[in-house]
């Protein structure tokens, strides 16, 4: 068996793969690709990364994968990324585009949606298919049948000590709060603004709503 996270971005997953690589005793890797590829990838016991479920990545494992992933609510999701880019001029978006770290929250999805950044726009429904285009519920089947995990964000903790407990360790890693951003100051979306996004992110709702309203594990009846 081997665990496979995809790691949605700002959705928790710098803490999450820090767990993992603690409970695992040195077995999970967090693969950035062209940094730290190991030769056989199938000799760890995890892996994790911000590859979509269908990559050539993730395909190249274990036939006996266990898929885990972590949703967080899409406008939640949205105003960290929006801080995350705002925070680092270097960013590559920032680089391209200067003009997005002066930008209010709603500017700044505007111009990202106008150009078809896939960061504002139902990106955890593509991350747990692996396919564009694809309805919030087809994605939560989906994620249903295929990941052993698909959980919201604020059942971390729990996720966490369930793994560690699999994974034979002694005791759950305590769960850190990494890679955040702080804010320039505290961003309040306008209902405009907000409705905006949730229409980004529509199918993005549909998913997280269906995961929340399920058991710890986002599909347990």
């Amino acid at each position: 068996m081997q665990l496979v996270f995809v790691h949605i971005p700002k959705s928790g997953g710098t803490s999450f793969h820090a767990a993992l690589e603690d409970m695992s005793g040195g077995g999970y890797l967090h693969l950035v690709p062209g940094q730290n590829d190991p030769e056989d990838i199938n000799t760890l016991w995890g892996i994790g990364g911000h590859f979509n479920y269908e990559s050539a990545l993730v395909q190249s494992t274990k036939k006996d994968r266990v898929y885990v992933t972590l949703l967080r609510d899409p406008v939640e999701r949205f105003v960290s990324f929006f801080h995350h880019v705002q925070a680092r001029p270097y960013h590559h978006l920032a680089q391209a585009d200067p003009e997005l770290l002066e930008m209010g929250p709603g500017d700044f999805a505007r111009r990202l949606a106008a150009i078809g950044n896939r960061e504002v726009s139902n990106l955890q429904c593509k991350m747990v298919t692996g396919r564009g285009g694809i309805t919030g519920i087809k994605a939560a089947n989906h994620a249903r049948a295929q990941f052993t995990i698909c959980a919201p964000l604020t059942k971390q903790p729990q996720i966490v000590a369930w793994l560690a407990r699999a994974a034979g360790a002694e005791e759950a890693p305590e769960v850190q709060r990494l890679n955040t951003s702080k804010a320039k100051a505290p961003v309040a979306l306008s209902d405009t603004d907000r409705a905006f996004v949730e229409g980004l992110n529509a199918d993005d709702m549909v998913l997280f709503e269906r995961a929340s309203a399920k058991g710890w594990d986002g599909f347990e009846d």
